[in-house]
């Protein structure tokens, strides 16, 4: 009787993705075989040097223990209901050069979603998502698909799918430093297009054929794995036209600058998720970037960009005096 009713238990499920051939060969083909392989060799050799304990530091450690702070100091309440109260921010920047046919041209950005981390997400970001319907003309997230750094189960890549039908233009993406090139096929299977070093012309909706489009480049993680070309991102650039970039974290700002590009669309800080009531973070020195791009606007040189806080949480599903938001980001053509 024990051994029918093992023959009858569903096979276990796979919890990471494995490349096929085809798959493998595609991807690398799309990044470049050394960067490719760069970033699949990070991506095994950080289990392999620390044993598997990645899969248990920090996300899976010190989550619990900031969940336990929070419960203990009586804050949890208050930061688990800022964690789920996305806000929807209006951003307008004036690009040079952009066709006055474009002038208007709306993006939906959206970044850091960690899905993984709590059940409430989604509802809280479907009826986010529901209050911009048919508001903007193509939407851009910015990495960080996964809650866990290493990626080990496909929950977040199953509620990812499930949220395609909630967006109302096509999806352009790019990875963070929680995801994994494994994951870019069932994404893309999904309706996200991700864009590994590469580029697309969008236009607005509604547009003929004809009419003028908009270059979207889209690097792979530049902070962590540092597998970003923006080279190769903006090979297809024409002169000196108006191009969007899409990076997960704002580690690019200098190199985007120099190469000219108009604006940047980035994320990966979560605004300090727990901050002070001024809004500043708690942190003070982390990231390899100034913290006068670690949110909101910012200039460098002639590109402008813009550091979402997020839309979800890395660790706890807690936030502090730093809301999620989606931004709808108006291009303009003229000054107002």
């Amino acid at each position: 009787m024990q051994r029918d009713m093992a023959e009858r238990q569903p096979e276990a499920r796979p919890d990471r993705l494995i490349l096929s051939e085809g798959e493998r060969q595609a991807l690398e083909k799309r990044m470049g075989a050394e960067l490719f392989a760069k970033r699949l060799d990070l991506e095994e050799n950080r289990e392999k040097r620390l044993g598997g304990l990645v899969r248990w530091c920090p996300m899976k450690y010190a989550g619990p223990a900031a969940n336990a702070a929070f419960r203990i100091s009586g804050l949890w309440k208050r930061a688990h209901r800022e964690f789920l109260d996305i806000r929807v921010r209006e951003e307008e920047f004036l690009l040079p050069g952009l066709a006055p046919e474009l002038d208007g041209f709306t993006i939906l950005h959206l970044s850091d979603l960690h899905l993984d981390l709590s059940a409430d997400l989604v509802p809280a970001l479907s009826e986010a998502l529901g209050r911009v319907a048919w508001r903007y003309d193509l939407a851009c997230a910015t990495g960080d698909f996964n809650n866990f750094t290493v990626h080990d189960d496909l929950v977040a890549l199953d509620l990812v799918s499930s949220l395609r039908d909630a967006f109302t233009a096509p999806v352009l993406g790019c990875l963070g430093n929680h995801d994994s090139l494994r994951d870019v096929p069932t994404l893309e299977r999904s309706g996200y297009r991700i864009l590994l070093n590469e580029s697309v012309r969008v236009q607005r909706r509604g547009a003929a054929p004809g009419d003028p489009s908009l270059l979207v480049a889209g690097v792979d993680d530049p902070n962590i794995f540092g597998t970003h070309d923006l080279g190769a991102a903006l090979a297809a650039r024409v002169g000196g036209e108006p191009a969007v970039l899409l990076a997960h974290a704002p580690s690019v700002h200098a190199e985007a600058a120099a190469r000219g590009v108009s604006l940047v669309l980035c994320g990966h800080v979560h605004g300090g998720q727990i901050c002070l009531k001024s809004g500043r973070t708690l942190a003070w020195k982390h990231w390899s970037f100034p913290r006068r791009v670690w949110r909101g606007r910012w200039t460098e040189g002639p590109t402008q960009g813009y550091t979402t806080t997020g839309v979800g949480a890395c660790g706890a599903p807690l936030r502090l005096n730093c809301p999620p938001e989606l931004v709808l980001v108006r291009l303009s053509a003229r000054r107002r």
